[in-house]
Order: C-alpha cells, then structure tokens, then sequence
C-alpha cells in the first residue's frame, strides 16, 4: 500500500509538471496573440491533465490540495503575463523542465539496460508531433524560442526512441 501511494504522489507530481508546461505553453501563444490552430490542442491537454491530477489526488487521499492548486494555477495564468520577461522565462524554463524530463527516461533506461514496458511507438509519435510543431511554427509565428523547444525536444524524443529500441529484450524462439 505504501508502494502505491508513493506512486501516485510521484504521479501527481509527473502530472503537475506536465500542467504548468502546458498552461505556461498556452498562455506564451495567447500573450503572443498567435493563430488558434497554432494551439489548439492545449486547452484540451490541460483538461485532460487536470481530469488525472484530480484522479490521482482522490485516490492517494489528498483532494484538500485541491484548492491550493487551483490557486495557484489561476494566480500564475495571471502572472504570467504582467511582464514580457516573466512569459519568456517561464517558457524558458518550461523548455529545460520539459528536457530534464526526457534525460530522467534516458537516465533510467542506460541504469536499467531494459526499456521493459516503455513504448518506442508513443515516443516516436512524439518525435515525430515535434516535427511536425518545427514545421507549422516556421510557416505560422516563426517564433525563435518555440523553435528551440521543438528542436530540443525533437532531439531528446529520437534519442529517448532508439534508446528503448537498442534496449528492447527479444524473445527467443525455439
């Protein structure tokens, strides 16, 4: 039982984490005034991170933290936007968080030597949206910092890619 629940708070932190990099995502493309199409997916990628943090906080127990988070999110959407600095770096640091990320899954596989139940399809996908991201942002906003952060993160979810793959134990036939 306490395995479980030291999962599900290191869960609720994947997911926080995973939240502010959208909403800091968000609101950078909503500052900027760029296109809808550019971000259209990200408010439902909140919700649908808002739906699993609220999961993961009801069953470890914890829904009292509930309100403070709400706080907080709300507070910082605010924030975020009272200065340019401010917005530019929390993107920033949303990038590096994001990167620091894919470099624990990188660190866990080259530990372990087993990519075990990690998807090689999931990450190539996200390769490959990140591709797709570098392409639509030189043909819509051409922002510099957006294209860093798909470059970046195209880069490490290749390498987090051929790492699974390289790792990926074969089952003997008889």
């Amino acid at each position: 039982m306490e395995r479980a629940l030291l999962g599900l708070a290191h869960g609720s932190t994947l997911v926080l984490c995973a939240l502010l990099n959208f909403l800091v995502f968000l609101r950078y493309q909503i500052y900027y005034g760029y296109p809808l199409l550019t971000y259209l997916e990200y408010p439902i990628l909140v919700a649908q991170d808002v739906i699993l943090l609220l999961c993961v906080l009801h069953y470890s127990g914890k829904m009292e933290h509930v309100l403070p988070y709400i706080a907080i999110f709300v507070g910082g959407w605010y924030l975020l936007t009272l200065q340019k600095w401010i917005i530019d770096l929390a993107m920033n640091l949303c990038t590096l968080i994001s990167a620091a990320s894919k470099l624990a899954q990188l660190r866990c596989l080259w530990q372990t030597r087993d990519s075990g139940q990690v998807s090689a399809l999931t990450w190539s996908m996200s390769a490959f949206t990140c591709a797709t991201r570098i392409f639509t942002t030189v043909m819509t906003t051409n922002d510099l910092m957006v294209l860093v952060r798909f470059v970046i993160m195209l880069v490490l979810n290749i390498w987090v890619t051929t790492t699974i793959l390289r790792y990926r134990k074969t089952e003997k036939t008889d």
